[in-house]
């Protein structure tokens, strides 16, 4: 019994002091459940955080303006039409016609030959090998031009001395231009006549030429102009002029002729003159002594040997003879004459070609030839020819004892 007392009275101090301690164990099991929702969350935020640190590749430019342009196609539509409105009647009309006109600008015009035959008072014939250079890979259509020639002078003249018909050029690469004999007026002839004057009196001239035409790259069309300047080499005033022999005719021939010449004409130039028959003047010491006729003559370029045929008065010559031989000092030191030449008449058809012998009779032709060279092939022929004695010129003749031997030739010719 005594038990049952003392374990009653545990019992109730016991509950006594429960109620009143604090229950430190509910405070440890709220924690850990804290902690374990805590844990929970963290994990779940830690994922989200996760995926927002990688986030979705941004679309590309194209991609983007694809989208947009699917969603705008009827303005991008509608501005592509607005903007060919206006670009294509710009570059058919302004644009490709300047590329073109460019073209022709930039491109070389050499000149390989030239022709200028059968002249008349009022025409000739003109020839001519071109070449024109268009870039590649192009491929330019010209449509028949007509070509004026003219001036290059200060202040510029634009009239047209003779106007030359091109016809229809296809063009591509390293292309040429021909024309064949083709006639043409001369429509200027003061114009033509300065051309001439700086084609024979120049080292260099210029080739002036210019013209409109359509020209067609393609199926493309566009109105261009042709102003082509070309310097090309002049006849610089016969320079080079000779005579590669001579010899004098007594008596004279029927028709007067008592001298027989080749001269030497050389044409530095790529352009052919044919001029016809053309007379010299013969000139020594000044002194005007006869003519020479050259018959048929054309002069192509480099060296032209040319026969001629002259009427000397002999009789003019020996009465100038001290004269002629004073002038002639320096000339016959070397053992040679000096003989000058200038124009007197150019005939082609027997019409006189004004326009060439403006020029050529302005002009003055020097040059000096073995004297005794002349004697010993006029002499010898002479004197041999009629029965006498060939005069050997192997040695002892000189300036003081040729005077005899021309006054006994103009006895034996008759003056």
């Amino acid at each position: 019994m005594g038990n049952t007392g003392k374990d009653s009275i545990e019992e109730k101090t016991s509950h006594v002091i429960g109620a009143n301690r604090p229950d430190f164990t509910a405070g440890r099991r709220s924690g850990k459940e804290k902690t374990s929702r805590g844990s929970v969350q963290q994990i779940e935020n830690a994922g989200v955080m996760e995926e927002d640190s990688h986030p979705a590749k941004k679309r590309g430019c194209f991609a983007r303006f694809w989208a947009h342009y699917k969603r705008h196609w009827c303005l991008y539509g509608l501005g592509g039409v607005i903007f060919l409105a206006i670009f294509l009647p710009i570059f058919f009309l302004i644009v490709f016609p300047a590329i073109a006109q460019r073209m022709v600008d930039d491109a070389s015009l050499p000149i390989y030959s030239a022709s200028i035959t059968n002249p008349t008072p009022d025409s000739v014939q003109y020839s001519l090998f071109a070449g024109l250079n268009v870039p590649k890979p192009f491929s330019v259509k010209l449509k028949p031009i007509a070509l004026n020639l003219l001036v290059d002078q200060n202040p510029p003249n634009r009239n047209p001395y003779i106007t030359v018909q091109l016809p229809e050029q296809n063009l591509k690469g390293n292309a040429t231009i021909t024309v064949t004999n083709q006639t043409t007026n001369i429509l200027d002839k003061e114009i033509f006549g300065t051309f001439l004057h700086s084609a024979v009196y120049q080292e260099t001239f210029i080739l002036s030429a210019s013209g409109a035409t359509d020209a067609y790259v393609g199926k493309l069309k566009a109105h261009i102009s042709l102003d082509k300047k070309v310097e090309l080499k002049g006849l610089n005033k016969l320079k080079g002029f000779g005579i590669a022999s001579a010899r004098a005719v007594l008596p004279a021939e029927a028709d007067g002729t008592n001298l027989i010449a080749e001269l030497t004409i050389p044409n530095a130039s790529l352009v052919s003159f044919e001029l016809g028959n053309v007379t010299l003047n013969i000139i020594v010491g000044g002194i005007l002594l006869g003519n020479a006729t050259m018959k048929n003559v054309y002069l192509v370029p480099g060296n032209n040997t040319v026969s001629a045929r002259g009427v000397v008065n002999l009789k003019t010559a020996i009465m100038n003879l001290p004269a002629i031989l004073s002038s002639q000092v320096g000339a016959l030191t070397s053992g040679n004459i000096e003989m000058s030449a200038s124009g007197n008449s150019t005939i082609y058809n027997g019409h006189h070609i004004d326009y060439y012998e403006k020029v050529l009779n302005a002009l003055v032709l020097t040059t000096q030839f073995p004297l005794l060279s002349i004697l010993m092939d006029s002499l010898t022929g002479v004197l041999g020819g009629n029965g006498g004695t060939a005069i050997p010129f192997a040695s002892g003749y000189n300036v003081t004892n040729i005077i005899p031997l021309l006054q006994n030739l103009t006895a034996i010719a008759g003056f």
